[in-house]
């Protein structure tokens, strides 16, 4: 290096001048061709390299279990195993599945597929996963397992679902349209999901509110009933109408049973309306003229017509001019009310049995008219079926105890 005082040159390293005596290192000179020396690192950049390291390693960890884990081929081959062994949860992970509402979750799909499972678990190894078609968005594989009794292959459609891989095939698990037709003004759950309050009710059936559940899991659910006239109850239904909500109505009738007080109410009704019947029958009154027959449930009206003109025309004699009953009173009479099975709709029916007593006259060809009376016990049935709050008749059966 050379002085800066006096311009001699000195060594490279020499920290006083040997002419003048400069101090050379104060001076700041330095030599550019002298190795420079490094700064050593401060904790925080240790520290900051230490968590660059970790995170780089995180990545390739993250991206390696991706691939183990969430890869197209590894999902189906969990579904496939999770299928056969009824793992439902792993099944619902794994599978695509369209829809966010309550029938479309994984805790209604693991009930469904519980309800309706066979109880067959296998136990099944999956040989080979093959990629067969797809690309970015969509994929099918062919997957070779084996069971214990068995082995056999099957394709599997995969799709994207933002970052994840699903399994396609949720269709086979969905019902369309399941439909649940229950007494007017019931409020009604499937699976523990209230649908009174996420699904609006249709009229299709006379006394009914019915139900139409766009999709759910499988055919078979626990139905639950309740309400302030009914029985609270629950019992498992099956119902499918291949899809379309117009057809098999009947088949979606869930019939449920009535509380005590409910029963008392209506064997009340009861009493009324066959004293009126009785009396209407024996004073030759057209049906339409009686106002227990004004809201008759429709779907039964023709069979309580044929009833009524039965016990009017020939019991009464009302269509024999020959023939007349003139008396018939009820004494002694004991109501019951029950809940009939027979009947596919949810009925009360009130039995009113007890003693009668009768008088009829016959008139002969000739004028002369023989009169007859006399006793006996008598039973009678009046059906009845709720719309929503108002109790309709439904059927009838009237047994004079043999007076015809």
């Amino acid at each position: 290096m050379f002085c800066p005082e006096c311009g001699s040159k000195n060594e490279d390293n020499a920290v006083f001048c040997n002419n003048c005596g400069m101090r050379l290192q104060e001076a700041g000179i330095e030599n550019p061709s002298a190795p420079k020396k490094r700064e050593p690192l401060t904790s925080g950049d240790k520290i900051l390299l230490a968590e660059l390291g970790v995170a780089i390693l995180s990545v390739i960890i993250f991206i390696v279990v991706y691939n183990m884990q969430y890869s197209a081929k590894n999902i189906a081959e969990k579904h496939v195993k999770a299928f056969f062994e009824e793992d439902w949860n792993t099944v619902y992970d794994t599978m695509y599945v369209d829809g966010a509402d309550d029938f479309m979750d994984k805790e209604a799909f693991v009930t469904a597929q519980q309800i309706n499972e066979t109880g067959e678990k296998q136990h099944v190894a999956v040989m080979s996963v093959n990629k067969i078609s797809g690309g970015f968005s969509s994929r099918a594989y062919h997957v070779v397992y084996r069971t214990e009794d068995y082995s056999d292959t099957m394709t599997v459609e995969m799709k994207r679902k933002g970052l994840l891989w699903k399994v396609d095939d949720s269709d086979i698990y969905i019902i369309k349209n399941y439909t649940v037709s229950v007494p007017a003004g019931a409020k009604v759950s499937v699976d523990k999901i209230d649908v009174s309050k996420s699904v609006k009710p249709s009229e299709k059936l006379e006394g009914y509110d019915t139900y139409v559940i766009p999709k759910v899991f499988g055919m078979t659910h626990y139905v639950e009933l309740s309400g302030e006239e009914l029985e609270s109850s629950g019992q498992l239904h099956t119902g499918y109408n291949n899809g379309n909500a117009e057809e098999d109505l009947p088949d979606s009738i869930i019939k449920t049973g009535y509380n005590e007080e409910t029963i008392e109410k209506v064997m009340k009704q009861a009493e009324s309306d066959i004293e009126e019947i009785l009396n209407a029958a024996s004073e030759n009154k057209r049906f339409s003229e009686v106002s227990v027959f004004e809201d008759v449930y429709a779907k039964n009206k023709e069979y309580v017509i044929d009833g009524y003109e039965y016990l009017r025309d020939s019991v009464f004699g009302n269509g024999n001019s020959k023939y007349t009953l003139t008396k018939y009173q009820i004494t002694n009479g004991e109501m019951n009310g029950s809940l009939p099975d027979y009947y596919e709709d949810s009925v009360v029916k009130v039995d009113i049995k007890g003693n009668y007593s009768y008088a009829n006259a016959y008139i002969y060809w000739d004028g002369d008219i023989e009169r007859d009376d006399g006793e006996g016990t008598c039973s009678h049935s009046l059906y009845y079926i709720n719309d929503g709050g108002t109790w309709k008749l439904y059927d009838m059966e009237m047994d004079m105890g043999g007076v015809y």
